[in-house]
């Protein structure tokens, strides 16, 4: 699998992009007084669910390298991965899509969107297809009850 950006460097790139769309465009900003704290909370459950996840992987002594799905040990379907198929890519997600809010940038959550439709094409599709090889009916079981995102 040839991963053309890292996800975590794709969300930093939305959160960079959503810094300059609010100086670029510092009309499109939002006065909520509240919209900075819920960014905040946001990205904190963002970071919260990524150390639960790979907390998760870890327990089961399997990698958490996306650039090395064929080294994967182990098929996480228990704690957060009972909700969610992908929760660091999720998380990371979060974390864009809170920093928008914290900056009130509504341009910033478009990036996050970009960021995610990114990752599920370019990182979650080809990691998929390569757990199918791995773990087989074991996976396919998995994917049918667990939704790729939430």
């Amino acid at each position: 699998m040839k991963l053309l950006v890292p996800p975590p460097l794709i969300c930093v790139l939305a959160i960079v992009l959503t810094y300059a769309s609010k100086r670029l465009f510092p009309s499109t900003r939002v006065d909520l007084p509240l919209l900075p704290n819920i960014g905040l909370a946001i990205a904190a459950l963002g970071l919260l669910l990524a150390l639960i996840a790979v907390a998760g992987f870890v327990s089961r002594k399997t990698t958490v390298n996306p650039h090395k799905p064929e080294k994967t040990s182990a098929l996480v379907t228990d704690g957060v991965y009972a909700f969610t198929r992908n929760p660091m890519y999720l998380a990371l997600v979060l974390i864009a899509a809170g920093a928008a809010l914290m900056q009130a940038a509504p341009l910033g959550l478009a990036f996050a969107l970009l960021a995610g439709w990114y990752i599920t094409e370019f990182q979650i599709k080809p990691e998929e297809a390569a757990l199918r090889d791995i773990f087989g009916d074991e996976f396919e079981t998995y994917s049918k009850r667990v939704r790729r995102w939430i």
